[in-house]
């Protein structure tokens, strides 16, 4: 097979969609799989030397404009003197021109289900080019059987078009017992003794509003010592986060240790207490996942693909209702045997989601449509 990955999106901005798509060339690469992929030329220190072959580096900056401008009006061009068997686009748009079978990876739909909670810019941008991205794939990934469902309702997708197909989290993801590593990083970001962690971008879908009002609630109705650590760096409408933390006089209280690298990330999930993930929508959800490696128990909000992602191991509650988040985090300081049994059965659940197995699937879509 003769496959053409579009890695164009990849770039400083960490996003979910940058990590799915690195891991999977990281896990093509150790499966021998000789894809070719693409990639912009300022990306090209993120690579392995051994990860180089079959990677085509385009003079590309980013930007979303230059980026769509190049993958409907260059790549069209480049495509007519390569003998591609498929193109898979792992950033839910497809060129406008393809001459061969399609795979387009969707990750999630809140610019249509949520538009609020978007940039208004991301929200015209997808409406405008989702449909037809959806009608010409030859295979639609979606990442959860909530993005399926999602997809079948708002296109009239027929089902049998849709593979579920999803990601996987790192083994660097574990409980970290190195103590000296672990009090490194206690010095180097200032963290407290005991914790509720958050990780995700400082924006309005993660409900960052709600979660310190609840914390709030709780310090001011009970007497526990724990801080709130919000990991992640800063989104859209940041800024009326950092407010509603002066407002109710908690600049002591929640700590904004600002983005941390992946291979920090693990510490902090080892040294918190629990963690807390009330986002009003998601398609998939890497950070619950990542607790639960790292042996933390995790409460989540009941909405969007997070109840299906963590199958029933995570406490769930009504990310609206602040008395219930504030209840949630509570019972999981205090609630002894809950907390063990979130934590056992979590560690378990998570090993399914493994990048080895996301490859091999997303391969059998190839396979399925080239009829191999």
């Amino acid at each position: 097979m003769k496959i053409l990955i579009n890695g164009l999106q990849l770039g400083n901005l960490n996003t979910g969609v940058q990590y799915y798509t690195e891991n999977l060339l990281h896990e093509y690469q150790k499966q021998n799989k000789n894809f070719d992929f693409l990639a912009s030329k300022s990306y090209k220190n993120n690579f392995d030397a051994n990860e180089l072959i079959n990677i085509h580096f385009i003079n590309l900056k980013e930007s979303r404009v230059k980026r769509i401008f190049y993958e409907n009006f260059i790549l069209p061009k480049y495509f007519l003197n390569q003998n591609f068997d498929l193109y898979h686009s792992p950033n839910y748009l497809l060129p406008f021109r393809c001459p061969f079978p399609t795979v387009v990876t969707i990750h999630d739909l809140i610019t249509l289900d949520y538009p609020e909670l978007c940039q208004t810019e991301s929200a015209f941008y997808f409406r405008l080019f989702l449909p037809q991205s959806i009608n010409k794939a030859s295979k639609i990934i979606a990442v959860s059987h909530k993005v399926k469902e999602d997809i079948i309702r708002h296109f009239k997708t027929p089902p049998e078009k849709i593979e579920v197909v999803y990601h996987g989290i790192c083994s660097s993801f574990r409980k970290i017992t190195d103590l000296e590593l672990l009090s490194n990083v206690i010095r180097k970001y200032h963290l407290p003794e005991q914790f509720i962690l958050f990780v995700g971008n400082i924006e309005p879908k993660k409900n960052l509003e709600r979660l310190i009002a609840a914390f709030y609630k709780l310090k001011k109705e009970t007497d526990i010592n724990h801080k709130l650590v919000i990991v992640g760096k800063k989104g859209w409408k940041y800024k009326q986060v950092f407010d509603i933390v002066k407002k109710s006089g908690l600049e002591n209280e929640v700590l904004f240790p600002g983005y941390v690298p992946k291979e920090e990330l693990p510490c902090f999930y080892s040294l918190a207490n629990l963690f807390a993930f009330p986002s009003l929508y998601e398609g998939f959800g890497f950070p619950p996942l990542e607790a639960m490696a790292c042996g933390l128990p995790t409460l989540i909000s009941n909405r969007g693909a997070l109840p299906e992602i963590t199958g029933g191991k995570s406490l769930q509650v009504d990310p609206y209702d602040v008395n219930q988040l504030a209840e949630g985090m509570y019972q999981l300081i205090i609630n002894t045997d809950l907390k063990q049994k979130l934590i056992s059965e979590g560690k378990e659940w998570v090993k399914q989601f493994t990048w080895e197995r996301a490859a091999k699937e997303t391969v059998c879509v190839y396979k399925t449509i080239l009829g191999c």
